[in-house]
Order: structure tokens, then C-alpha cells, then sequence
């Protein structure tokens, strides 16, 4: 099996080798994560052009069920254990926050959206940018395909596809589910870190799917160091539409990390719109208060396999450091994902997923 190194937590489909961690100066973190590594961009990359929804998929009528069907969770706030464990681990379960019928409609989405991309034709562009001097287009408020490099099929634009993003949340479906009443209160519930979210606003959005057999291993990152502010006000909405277990390379985390690892690392775009990631002047935590003590304090990093059940959903701050292992199963897995900021905090004007459109905003939850 191909070892996949890593992806960065952006849909573009970077693969990284410990460029995202953001530990690298702790000598005493996992093995797998050593070394200094590159940002390498995916040589073919695939674009859906779409207008209130991509071409021959399922968009309003879908959308009406998911928005008329219980859960999202009961649309009810999260109790005070809920919340302190979220501020003591940095992330959080939340199991039956869509019903079976509604994760099954989003993953039929998902599958219908991969295989209008594998077809190509109408409403598809294909952007090959394995030269120096290509352009990469940037996955701002787009849909983009990248594909599965452990695939070896001979034309690279009909291999599997592993994410699609970082738009996706403009599908009229997905947008239903992220922009839910439940979405909102789980932003207002959550202070990331005594950072209360007033206006909460999406960065991006992304279907990662993790294929049978070939899936690759992303290693220890941080979603933060992209969705970059300062100070962190990354929060990441990670929703299972597949059953996700070790075997087929459920998402691990490091609990406790959103407090004890700062981000060292933001992302930025090259004048080629290819990203890189640069050294900040001077890490930044998410609670100040920390830093003093933990910048004395080597820790070994635990990590914690979150096998959840089709329809949950995993809540994590932008601090904290999560992995995930080979797909070594003959089942693929499948999720969503969202990350918000607060729209008001300040972050720079380089943020490779900055808006581009007038204004420079982030859109609003």
C-alpha cells in the first residue's frame, strides 16, 4: 500500500511530511511524525462549476427533507459536562447528530458528485499542474477534485477521488446541514477557549473520503495553522457519514493538545497560487496563560482512535493535534467537514484561504 504521508486539513489536497505539525520542536512527539518535508501539490486536480447546485445531482428537493427531519441532535444546546470536556480535551462527541436517512442522503450526494467528476463532460474542468510554471487554482469558496495517488489507474484523472472542497457547503444540501440551528448553538455553546463566537464564519468545507484499501495515513497536524487567526478561533465540525473504526482509519487525537501545542505554522499562497507554509514570529496559544508552564514542560503525545457510528459528529478546536491511519479495510470512509473562525478576530491578509471576493470576508455561518 502507498503510504500517504499526509494531507493538510484544507481540501487543495497538500500533502505534507510533518510540515503542519507545528511540534517539531518537541523531541519528544510521535516517531511517525519526524522529519522536515515539503508542501506538494497534486498534479491533476479536477474543478466542478455548479450554479445552486452541480449539474444531474439532487439539490432543493434534498435539501427541504434534511432541513424538515429531527435530529440535527434536536436542534438543543450542550450541557456544562459537554462544554468542560471540550475545554479540558479540546474536542468533543456527539453521537445521533443526523439521523441514518440524513447521512445517507449527504453520502449519496457525495458518491453522486465523485462520479459526475470522474465522468468529466459538462461543467467539469480538469487543470493539470504538474509544471513549474502551471498555475494552481485556488480552493476558495470552489469545488475542487483531487485524486487518490495510492490509485494507479493509467489516466491520473479517472483515479479515485479523495476530497472534494473547499465549497462544498454552497451545495443547497450541505449548506442546509452546515448552517443548521444546531451549528449555530454548538458555536455559541463553545467558547474556544474563552474566545466567544459573536460571528461565527465559515473558512471551509470539504467531503474527505478515505477509500477501501487505499486510503492514505494523514499525519499529525493542526487545523488552525490554515484557518488561521490570532488569537485561534478555529473550530472543526467533522461529521461521519460512514461508520468510521480503526480498521478503516477513524480520525485520532491527541486530547489535551489545544492546550499544550500552539501553532507555530500558517499557510499562505505563493505567487505560482501554490501554498506554503511559513514560521510565525511567535507561537501562538490558545490560552495565553498556558505558555509559560508548557514551554518548560515536554510531553509524549497520546493519541486516542475515535471509532463513531455513521451520523456523529466530532467537534475540535483548531489547536488541537489529530491523525488518522491507513484505510486497511474493504470499507471506504466518508465525512464532512467544516471549519468556522471568528469572523471578527484578526488574520492576515495572506491566508491562503482568504476570500478573494469584495470585502476579504469570511462568509458567515
Amino acid at each position: 500500500m502507498t503510504e500517504i504521508v499526509g494531507h493538510a486539513p484544507i481540501f487543495l489536497g497538500l500533502l505534507l511530511n510533518n510540515q503542519n505539525n507545528n511540534n517539531g520542536n518537541n523531541p519528544a512527539n510521535n516517531n511517525a511524525n519526524n522529519g522536515n518535508g515539503t508542501v506538494i501539490v497534486h498534479e491533476q486536480i479536477a474543478e466542478v462549476l455548479y450554479s445552486g447546485g452541480a449539474p444531474d445531482l439532487p439539490n432543493h428537493a434534498l435539501a427541504l427533507r434534511l432541513r424538515a427531519e429531527s435530529p440535527l441532535s434536536q436542534v438543543s444546546g450542550l450541557t456544562q459536562t459537554q462544554c468542560r470536556s471540550y475545554y479540558e480535551n479540546g474536542y468533543l462527541v456527539v453521537p445521533n447528530a443526523l439521523t441514518i436517512s440524513q447521512a445517507e442522503d449527504l453520502l449519496n450526494q457525495a458518491h453522486a458528485l465523485k462520479k459526475h467528476v470522474s465522468e468529466g463532460g459538462e461543467g467539469i474542468i480538469r487543470h493539470n499542474v504538474s509544471s513549474q510554471r502551471s498555475k494552481t487554482p485556488s480552493p476558495v469558496g470552489r469545488i475542487l477534485a483531487t485524486f487518490e495517488p495510492g490509485d494507479q489507474a493509467p489516466n491520473p484523472f479517472t483515479r479515485r477521488i479523495a476530497r472534494l472542497g473547499c465549497g462544498v457547503h454552497q451545495l443547497p444540501s450541505f449548506r442546509d446541514i452546515t448552517r443548521s440551528l444546531f451549528n449555530h448553538s454548538l458555536a455559541s455553546d463553545l467558547v474556544s477557549i474563552h474566545l466567544g463566537y459573536t460571528n461565527p464564519s465559515i473558512t471551509q468545507s470539504q467531503i474527505i473520503a478515505k477509500l477501501a484499501g487505499v486510503g492514505g495515513r494523514i499525519t499529525s497536524h493542526q487545523d488552525g495553522c490554515v484557518s488561521f487567526t490570532d488569537p485561534p478561533s478555529c473550530l472543526t465540525f467533522w461529521y461521519a457519514l460512514e461508520d468510521c473504526m480503526v480498521d478503516n482509519g477513524c480520525l485520532e487525537v491527541a486530547a489535551g493538545t489545544h492546550l499544550t501545542e500552539p501553532l507555530r505554522q500558517r499557510l499562505v499562497q505563493s505567487e505560482d497560487g501554490k501554498p506554503r507554509f511559513i514560521d510565525l514570529a511567535a507561537p501562538v496559544w490558545a490560552q495565553e496563560r498556558e505558555k509559560q508552564r508548557m514551554e518548560e514542560v515536554k510531553q509524549e503525545h497520546i493519541y486516542t482512535p475515535l471509532s463513531v457510528a455513521k451520523g456523529t459528529l466530532i467537534l475540535f478546536h483548531g489547536n488541537l493535534l489529530h491523525r488518522s491511519g491507513f484505510n486497511k479495510s474493504s470499507r471506504s470512509r466518508i465525512a464532512y467537514t467544516f471549519s468556522i473562525v471568528e469572523g471578527d478576530a484578526k488574520f492576515p491578509k495572506d491566508s491562503y484561504m482568504m476570500p478573494q471576493g469584495e470585502g476579504g470576508k469570511y462568509e458567515r455561518l
